[in-house]
């Protein structure tokens, strides 16, 4: 039993890797609109009322909000030629998607004879799993309702599923550059979460317009999920209500600048921040205390909100993540050397994505702004610049495509090298090889190192609870100690103190710490599943039965949850109970070996062989491909 729950313990850690932090979208910046002269101080903007004062919690004042069909009636022709950017199509629900996928030919295979397919009927549309046994045997067939279409469709789209608010992932993702149906990123073939993959606020946060959250439940969404699907106008230029107020009075009844935000105006790390809120992922982004993932406004720098540690491994090999243009861009020479000239709209046209046929000519003349005749000119001799279809094309020798590690896509180089590089994918790379904790540092801004030292020792704590990393557990538990002084009722870093006093094997300590951080936040469901861990894992049944049973009454659509509070039923004696929670976990997920392999051992009990020898065959079919 001691190895069955080991493995149970392994497969929590394993459900909760990999969030969804990968995005679809292009360079999110708009310039806007608006009378606004250029500004850089971000006191006289405030004052003007131009973006907010930076607080805890704003998302949760819906006022000013108007929806970017309010932005239509006076800016027609910037609104339709919008409306054709991938940014428009970053999200919708399944039934208004526009179909890009070929749902006739939507069949693929996975080792262990998983087999998945799509279902439509009229609007509505499934994703199935299906499991057939080595010898032909149907085991089962899992038929899931998909709810909403992620990404616009240029890269591909992935799918999701709500569950009163809770969003979870399908395992089906449609890829466009190949058109095929495949496995969707961070879903290896041997083991993966399946229908049960929590898409969290993070995720969101970067592919809606503006989505609702519960309140005081983290990584759930109220009813309607969102206000706004799409991203759009008020993403990058603020709440529209007081600038169309503004304009609805006589020209001398209006006092100040148009209360609006025009990002082209900013001369400071606030102009790039308004792409940089999605496209700056790193290795790890982690919230200030008391904030949220949707409390970005523009005119905020992504140091008001977040510190962002970097993925330093692999950019200057040209193996970085999808999401690494920024990084990218910063080490490029181009951008080092236009004193902060150099910026995402400096190539970029926020309102209008080009068509493949336009995207050379633009670019290369992005280029010749700074490389024109007598300034730094291109030393490739013109016959080969235009042979082969290049065009002389700038883009394809300077920003090339090149595979991304942890997409099935290609993305281009931002790091704008002077020769063409080949990109060395290697399988370290592959993996996911960690470099060193660095935060990102926007240009002309000092980070506060008390907030960098905080989102350092939570971002230690993750890294050495889902990898074992002993030396990152002791560094977190220094780092988040010390921050606790000066904010006790910090949820987050409490929260990361427990993850990381767990991998220390200080249980007792663990629960202490999360019980304070549950009475601060009782609903917080990663809190509360990660308590009934450590409770199980030293061997306190009573509590972690008490703890699971509030978990469920929270979310009774996760598998993992019943199949834990199985085996603690069983530890007290409880098979009856047992048996209905490793039944419902299966209800929920078929394939959960864990459970079969439980419900073998009480049936056995029971003296129930018939059930018994089946839970044993199916357990033993499962657990040749999972790990």
């Amino acid at each position: 039993m001691e190895s069955l729950y080991s493995r149970c313990a392994r497969g929590l850690r394993a459900g909760l890797r990999n969030p969804v932090v990968y995005f679809w979208l292009c360079c999110l910046c708009l310039p806007g609109c608006g009378d606004a002269p250029p500004v850089s101080d971000q006191e006289t903007l405030q004052t003007a009322g131009m973006i907010p004062w930076p607080a805890a919690g704003v998302n949760d004042k819906a006022e000013g909000w108007v929806g970017s069909q309010s932005c239509k009636e006076c800016h027609l022709e910037v609104f339709e030629r919008y409306s054709k950017h991938p940014m428009c199509q970053s999200l919708a629900r399944t039934e208004s998607a526009p179909t890009i996928e070929d749902l006739q030919q939507s069949n693929f295979s996975t080792v262990g004879n998983r087999q998945y397919f799509v279902e439509r009927e009229g609007k509505s549309v499934w994703h199935h799993e299906k499991r057939v046994s080595p010898t032909g045997e149907l085991i089962y067939d899992q038929r899931v309702p998909i709810d909403l279409s992620v990404g616009s469709g240029v890269h591909g789209r992935s799918y999701l599923r709500s569950v009163e608010g809770r969003l979870y992932q399908s395992p089906m993702t449609w890829y466009t550059q190949d058109s095929h149906w495949g496995l969707s990123p961070g879903y290896p073939e041997n083991f993966h979460d399946r229908f049960e993959r929590r898409v969290t606020h993070a995720c969101i946060s970067c592919h809606a317009g503006r989505a609702l959250p519960f309140p005081g439940e983290p990584d759930r969404f109220a009813d309607p999920l969102f206000a706004e699907e799409m991203i759009g106008c008020e993403r990058c230029h603020g709440p529209g209500e007081s600038h169309i107020a503004w304009h609805k009075l006589d020209s001398g009844a209006r006092s100040g600048a148009d209360p609006v935000v025009n990002p082209g105006h900013f001369t400071d790390a606030r102009l790039d921040a308004v792409c940089n809120q999605c496209h700056l992922a790193g290795q790890r982004r982690v919230l200030k205390n008391g904030l949220s993932e949707f409390d970005f406004r523009p005119g905020m720098k992504v140091s008001d909100l977040w510190t962002v540690f970097v993925k330093t491994k692999g950019i200057e090999s040209g193996t970085a993540g999808a999401v690494s243009h920024v990084e990218q861009m910063h080490i490029s020479r181009c951008f080092q050397e236009s004193a902060g000239a150099l910026s995402c709209i400096s190539c970029h046209d926020p309102h209008e994505a080009p068509g493949i046929e336009q995207k050379d000519a633009l670019y290369r003349e992005q280029c010749l702004k700074c490389h024109s005749s007598g300034q730094t000119e291109c030393s490739e001799n013109i016959g080969i610049r235009e042979a082969d279809g290049r065009k002389d094309s700038c883009i394809v020798c300077h920003m090339p495509a090149y595979p991304a590690a942890d997409v099935h896509s290609a993305q281009t180089d931002h790091r704008i090298p002077r020769r063409p590089q080949k990109a060395d994918i290697s399988p370290a790379t592959q993996d996911g090889e960690r470099g060193p904790v660095v935060a990102f540092s926007e240009p002309g801004v000092t980070l506060n190192q008390a907030e960098v030292s905080r989102a350092r020792g939570i971002y230690l704590s993750e890294r050495a609870y889902f990898g074992g990393e002993a030396a990152a557990a002791e560094e977190a538990v220094l780092l988040l100690t010390e921050s606790l002084k000066n904010a006790p009722e910090d949820v987050e870093a409490l929260f990361s103190l427990g993850r990381a006093l767990i991998q220390r094997g200080q249980l007792r300590d663990a629960e202490q710490t999360l019980e304070k951080m549950l009475s601060l936040s009782p609903r917080h469901e990663v809190g509360l599943e990660v308590m009934a861990t450590a409770q199980h894992e030293s061997g306190r049944y009573r509590s972690a039965r008490n703890t699971y049973e509030k978990l469920l009454e929270l979310n009774p659509a996760r598998s993992r949850y019943y199949g834990r509070y199985a085996h603690v039923l069983g530890q007290l004696g409880d098979f009856s109970g047992g048996i209905r929670a490793a039944e419902k976990a299966l209800e929920l997920d078929p394939s959960l070996a864990q459970a079969h392999q439980w419900l073998s051992m009480a049936y056995e009990k029971r003296k129930n062989t018939e059930k018994a020898e089946y839970h044993k065959r199916m357990a033993e079919i499962f657990e040749r491909v999972t790990p």
